[in-house]
């Protein structure tokens, strides 16, 4: 099992955590500020799946592996959000705070995955893979933890349930390190899975999600984040 790699899914996970903390320090963060940490995470996540992900899948598999594999992902990731979304309208604050956290739990696994899986093609993959979701853990935890204070939750209590949260990511990579290890036939099926998760939260999150708070800055986020996984890629 590649330790490094476990460590950066820790801290990636850690963002989760970070971004809590960052509500209970200051409750109200501008538009602008959020913006830009979901369009980094966009851009950095989009530039690792068509850098690194799919010309992987297509050296060591088939397309049609990759396919079904990115397919996989990304409707794993739509099922899990239906999970929790027709609750978003509720009044109780609290309730709709477990609800936000479940669906970023399950949001969390698959993204561990594609960390042990990214490491498993270059290490420097891995490490990006891991700083996207780190980053984009940032406003999830955020937005945990405003319904759950809204609703009453006690700031400790808080704190303890998003640190559980955190752990999923780490689970997860365990979890894709473990799938390495035992069926490494798999690996541009998985790959097209990490692809398509990544994929989904890129299209049908981080992107709406920035561009609905401000746009110049979810520009700038972005690019900056494309243009960081470039730079590392051919230098």
């Amino acid at each position: 099992m590649n330790s490094n790699c476990l460590v950066w899914s820790v801290a990636a996970g850690a963002g989760t955590l970070l971004g809590t903390i960052l509500v209970l320090v200051r409750k109200e963060w501008g538009d602008r500020g959020v913006a830009f940490f979901l369009g980094l995470a966009a851009g950095v996540m989009l530039a690792v799946v068509a850098l690194d992900l799919v010309p992987s899948i297509l050296v060591g598999g088939t397309w049609r592996e990759g396919l079904l594999g990115l397919a996989s992902g990304g409707f794993s990731l739509a099922w899990a959000d239906t999970l929790f979304q027709g609750e978003a309208s509720s009044s109780n604050w609290a309730a709709l705070g477990y609800l936000v956290m479940l669906g970023i739990a399950l949001h969390d696994f698959p993204e561990g995955i594609a960390i042990a899986l990214g490491t498993r093609l270059k290490v420097r993959t891995g490490m990006a893979i891991a700083m996207g979701v780190g980053i984009h853990n940032i406003p999830e935890g955020m937005a945990m933890a405003v319904p759950l204070l809204n609703g009453g939750v006690s700031r400790v209590r808080v704190l303890l349930q998003v640190l559980l949260v955190a752990t999923i990511t780490p689970l997860g990579t365990i979890a894709g390190q473990a799938a390495i290890a035992f069926f490494p036939a798999f690996l541009p099926f998985l790959l097209g899975v990490a692809a398509g998760a990544m994929l989904y939260l890129v299209f049908y999150h981080l992107i709406p999600g920035a561009l609905r708070l401000r746009t110049r800055a979810s520009h700038l986020g972005f690019w900056l984040g494309v243009g960081m996984i470039v730079v590392v890629t051919y230098i």
